[in-house]
This record gives C-alpha cells, structure tokens and sequence, in this order.
C-alpha cells in the first residue's frame, strides 16, 4: 500500500541529508545553493538534455557517469546555468564537484553538480567557493524543504513529495523534488530533477527509469523548449537494507508504482506552474495505434500555442485541438475522431455534435480539466500535460535578463 508522506522529499528516504545557502548568485538576496547527500555511495541513474546546446554540468555529469554508475552527493546552483561558458564553465563545473568532495572526505568524481538559471554567464566562482563549507556544515536530515527552495528560479512553488510503501522486509521510500516553470518541453527529463530511495536497485533498472520518465516527465510541456541543463537523477542508497532483486513480484509493482507517483506529480507540477499559468490541462488520446504514438500527439497538441492561448481565453475551441492532432505526424482518421472537454462531448466521427453549452462553459473555466480525442483505431492511450498560455508569460519572459 502506497502511503503519501506528509512534507515529504528528497530527505524522506533514510540516509540522505541535504542543505541550502545564499551565496549571492540571485540578485535577488534569496537562497541559491543546495546541497544533497547520501550516507553511503548510492546506486546512480541520470538522464541529461537532448539539446545540441548542452551547459557544462551537463557534460561534467555525463563524462562522471561514463564510468561509475554510483554518486555521493548532487551539489545544485540556481541563477546562472553556466551554458555557453566554454571550457572554463567545465573547469567551474570540475572545481565545485573537487570542492564538495574535499570537504566531505569523498572519492575523486563521485560528486555531480547541476546548474540552472541565465546561460551565458560564467560561475562566479569566489561565491561558489565561499558557501560550500556552510553548505558542508550545514547538512541535516530535516532539510527537504530548503532544499526544494534553493534550486527554483522562475518557479512560484517548490515542487517536493514523497512517498512509503510496506513490503515483508520493511518499509520503502521514495522521494523527490524538482524545479521547472519555463523552457519547458523536455526530452529526457525536466529542467532539474532529484529522485531518492532507500532501496537498493540493480544497475538494469536504468531501463525502467527510463520508461518511467517517457510518462512523466518527457510526458509535460509549458512552451516547447527544452532546456540546456535538463537533469533527472536517481539516488538508490540501499539504506534500508532492502533490495529491489529480493522482493516479491506484487512488491516489486508496488516500487515502481510508488516511483512513477513521484516522478508523475513532480513532472504535473511543473506544468501547473508554468509561467504565468492559470490552467492545467490533461491532454488525453484514447483508442490509438500505439502507446508511443498516443503519447507524441498528446504531446503535440500540448505545444499548440492557439490551443494554449484558446484555453486561457476560456474558450473551448475544438477545433484547434483537432487540428493540431492532425498535424502530429501520428496516424488518424478524422471521420472516426471523437473529441471530449472534461465529460463533455463536442464532437463525433470528426462532426460537431449539439451538447450541453453550459456544462461546456462551466468545464473550460475550471483551473484543471481534461481534453480528451478519441482516435477509435487502436487499443492504446496516452496522457500528457500542458498549461495555459497568459500574457504573464509574454512578460516573464520578454523581461527574464533584464
């Protein structure tokens, strides 16, 4: 049985700790550091931005991982995604990896660092090397929530959770948290994500993680850009003393549900706070040919900006949504298409039918609603999950440097 932790995140699991500290990198005065550490060296699976453009913990991380599959600690920036610095940004990358692992008495390269905020800019380094030590020194068990707050930039909330299930053994937990609110349209993972457990996990498992991030992570959209330091990592500490390869076949499903739930609502909170959003949305596809291809036409129509700026004007326009399924590459029959707002049907084998208007009006002016296209060839279905698109987004981001 699945059970939600109550404050819960990347410190539920036993044997993590984590820290947070202002080290002057935000203008803003507010908390830009963070630090996340496991007791002992955790079993390590991490996805990385698809972008050409990739910042330089990007590739420190991926050139880590090439040859270990096992990390101690994740030390986080926010404000300065150190992109587009060339290799001093590397160098910097480096540096503050050597620095965490010094000061923590770790293993060379057994530290990954992640960064997120302005590209172009290079680390300031003095800061950097300044606030390790209070980070270091700061490290506690109880810490879940500073750290969640050190890693946002445009976010208006911390994205955290965790939860326990029950097995034979003893109990398991799974934590996370994540940040992201724009440049939103991942295809890997998200802009930062951070996912622990106490369990221990086989090195195969990285398939399975993988699958995990195609429907929730790679399953959401704010704006269709993806990131140059999109990161999910996943920590297994095995702390517990349980591992993965002994449980029973019913426990092993109970895992992977309990982790595709925090992986799933980090990834849906994200799109719930889009820049500048006010609704969220399930794009639904049902009865298609393919699961993967159910899930790019969600993930299509998700994008669509009329579709986006129809659902922030409350206006349940159908057409758009049709219209960009049609346009997803992904096979379909318009005159079998059936298209529902929330439990409203508007429209039948690609006709539009007569339907209740104020059920209709009162479903699109609900904050959270599904748009659900019923394809009627195939078996398959696919869920992804978008926002609105406001005029505060225009703003946020027609002023994000400035």
């Amino acid at each position: 049985m699945l059970t939600m932790l109550k404050d819960g995140g990347v410190c539920s699991p036993k044997g993590f700790t984590a820290s947070a500290y202002t080290a002057g990198i935000k203008a803003s005065g507010k908390p830009d550091m963070a630090l996340l550490k496991s007791e002992k060296a955790a079993r390590c699976f991490a996805v990385f931005t698809t972008n050409k453009v990739k910042a330089a913990p990007v590739l420190y991380d991926k050139s880590v991982l090439e040859h270990a599959h096992f990390a101690s600690a994740v030390v986080v920036n926010s404000g300065n995604a150190n992109a587009c610095t060339g290799p001093q940004g590397l160098a910097d990358s480096e540096r503050t990896a050597t620095l965490v692992e010094e000061q923590l008495g770790l293993a060379p390269r057994s530290v990954l660092v992640c960064s997120t905020g302005v590209i172009g800019h290079l680390m300031p380094m003095d800061k950097v090397e300044a606030a390790i030590p209070h980070l270091v020194k700061g490290l506690h068990a109880g810490a879940s929530d500073e750290f969640g707050t050190a890693i946002l930039t445009t976010d208006r909330v911390k994205k955290s959770l965790a939860v326990e299930i029950e097995t034979s053994m003893g109990k398991v937990t799974v934590g996370g948290c994540c940040k992201g609110s724009g440049m939103i349209h991942p295809n890997m993972a998200t802009m930062l994500a951070f996912i622990t457990t106490d369990l221990g996990l086989p090195l195969d498992f990285f398939a399975e993680f993988r699958a995990d991030i195609s429907d929730s992570f790679n399953a959401i959209t704010v704006d269709g850009d993806t990131s140059t330091n999109d990161t999910c990592i996943l920590l297994a500490n095995g702390v517990s003393g349980i591992k993965y390869e002994d449980l029973s076949i019913s426990e092993k499903s109970e895992f992977r549900a309990a982790l595709m739930t925090v992986m799933k609502e980090l990834a849906k909170d994200i799109a719930r706070d889009g820049e500048g959003a006010t609704k969220f949305i399930e794009i639904r596809i049902e009865k298609a040919e393919t699961h993967a291809e159910a899930l790019k036409m969600a993930r299509f129509i998700g994008t669509s900006n009329l579709a986006k700026c129809a659902m922030f004007g409350e206006d349940p326009n159908w057409g758009r949504i049709l219209s960009s399924a049609g346009s997803s590459g992904v096979n379909m029959v318009a005159e079998q298409t059936d298209l529902y707002f929330g439990d409203v049907k508007v429209l039948e084998a690609g006709r539009p039918i007569a339907c209740d208007q104020k059920k209709l009006e009162e479903v699109v002016k609900q904050k959270e609603y599904a748009v659900t296209v019923v394809l009627n060839i195939g078996e398959a279905s696919a869920s992804a999950y978008t926002c609105d698109l406001s005029y505060e987004y225009v703003k946020i981001n027609a002023e994000y440097t400035t």
